[in-house]
Parts: C-alpha cells; structure tokens; sequence
C-alpha cells in the first residue's frame, strides 16, 4: 500500500518506486485497504489506474465512476478522488503517478503541451477502453511503463521516457478536447473537503472531535457533515476512522511496534477499542491480520 504523507497545502506527498527516478508503477488488491476503499486524497502527478481483474468504482470531486476490467482511468492533477467497491468485489489494478517535473525540462513541451493539460480543470477524469483502438493502445503503453519498471533491465528509464512522451501526446490531442467527461462547474465545496480532510490526515495521531474538522473547514458541523455526505458519501467520522485504519495497516507489516503501540500511534485509544473497529472494518483482528500477511 503506498504511504500518504501530507505537503505544506495538504496535497498527498508521493514516496515513488525508484529513489532516483520519480514514478509509481505497482500492482495492487483492493481488498488490501481498509473496508475495500482507498482513502480520499489528491495530488498534482497524473495518475492512472489499470483494471486488470474485477471492477472498481472511483469517486472523482463528488462523482461515481465504474471502471471495469480491460479499462483505465486517468485522473489529472489535484483532484480528489478514491477507489472502492460497491459490491465488495475484489479488483487487480496496475497504479501508475507521473510528476510533471518527470517530463518537463524542455520549456516548449511543458509550457505548449503538458500546462494545458496540468491546469485544465474542466477535464478531472477520462475512462479509456482497450474496445477503442487508439485507446487500447494507450492502455497498452501504461501495462509497458508498469512492466519495464518492475522488470528494472539497464536502460528501463530511457524506454519509460520514450513511452511517456507518446502518452502526452494522447493527453494533449484527445483527453482535454474530450467532451464525455467534461465538467464546467467544479463543486465549490472541493477546497473546503480538502481543508478539512487535510486537517484529519495531518492529526489523526490525537484526538479529534466533529468540532475541530468544521473548524478546519471554517463551517459549521451540520454543513461539515453535509458535504462529507455530499463529496464523500460517508461522515467526517466515518473518514477519519478509514484514515486511521489505513494507517494503521501500513504500521502492522512493521514488526517491531506491539498492537498497543500501533493503537495509539494511530489515534485510537486503547488496545481493545482498535481492535474492535478494526474486527468490525477488516474482519479480523490486528494480530491475525499481522500472521496473514
């Protein structure tokens, strides 16, 4: 599971696969995260999210998608999104990030091609499907960067970058004339949920009641529990405690911290309270999850 870590302006601070070569590029389950849902962030690299086996749902600023087998999602930089299942189905994805600073050092192609992407805000999202050929081939270039960078042979880097340009190109000529998943309105709520979950994923540690998440939004709790309902489809409750089962997670496949340690690191507070809301989310307990996995 990849570690969240927060910036300065709550955007999602990427720890990559290579520590000198700055890309995501692993294989997942999602049944790996808490309750079957990855959760709420946002970030400024280009994201893209492969469908290998199964389905997935993706919330993107407030709206459901389906992705389904044989199909890609690309969410442009930051914008709030997650994937979970509706129907507690298992999905196999490939996850792919790509900072702008990977494939922008000649000015030309950064300010003409790549920035109009970056900051086109109307364009959150585009579903690819392998049934369209130009979109096949798109999918196809992203299953190559996943496998030349877990393959890792001399040179893998030059053949990412060479593919990474081709996927630009796709982006600049097709994703941002797209009409299908275009949106001319972007909820005004969106900066207000990323105050508040940003102040939930930089103090999860400590105790944190409705209040301090409103007070974070600058609302009032009725209007921060409508707008977590509204964006979210959950409470602010319900996402702070998915926040810290998440972390919670990472922490159990390091064998030097005990249960108790990990219970409080977290934010819960005591032993026996983790273990029951984790029982309840998960379906087992932390120490049989620890053994399985």
């Amino acid at each position: 599971m990849i570690k969240m870590e927060l910036l300065d302006n709550n955007l999602e601070n990427i720890t990559y696969t290579f520590s000198n070569f700055t890309i995501v590029a692993k294989e997942n389950l999602l049944s790996s995260y808490p309750n079957m849902a990855a959760v709420n962030h946002w970030h400024e690299d280009f994201e893209f999210i492969i469908v290998k086996k199964g389905k997935m749902n993706f919330s993107v600023n407030g709206n459901s998608y389906e992705v389904k087998e044989n199909q890609a999602i690309f969410i442009n930089s930051k914008h709030m999104h997650y994937g979970y299942s509706s129907d507690r189905s298992d999905c196999t994805f490939i996850c792919i990030l790509l900072p702008l600073s990977l494939f922008s050092g000649i000015d030309l192609i950064r300010k003409s091609y790549l920035m109009p992407v970056y900051t086109d805000t109307s364009h959150p999202i585009f579903i690819f499907d392998s049934s369209v050929i130009w979109q096949k081939n798109f999918i196809d270039m992203l299953v190559d960067i996943y496998d030349l960078c877990n393959e890792e042979r001399d040179g893998f880097e030059l053949q990412v970058m060479s593919i990474l340009y081709s996927i630009c190109h796709v982006l600049y000529h097709n994703v941002i004339n797209d009409q299908v998943y275009k949106k001319d309105n972007i909820d005004k709520n969106l900066e207000t949920m990323h105050n508040m979950t940003g102040y939930i994923q930089q103090n999860y540690q400590s105790k944190i009641t409705l209040s301090d998440i409103a007070l974070a939004g600058n609302i009032c709790r009725s209007n921060c529990c409508k707008i977590f309902q509204s964006l979210l489809n959950k409470s602010p409750i319900s996402y702070l405690t998915q926040y810290r089962l998440e972390k919670s997670i990472e922490l159990l496949n390091n064998p030097s911290y005990s249960i108790t340690e990990i219970a409080l690191k977290c934010g819960f507070n005591s032993s026996s309270y983790f273990t029951e809301i984790f029982s309840k989310n998960i379906g087992c307990t932390p120490s049989e999850y620890r053994k399985k996995n």
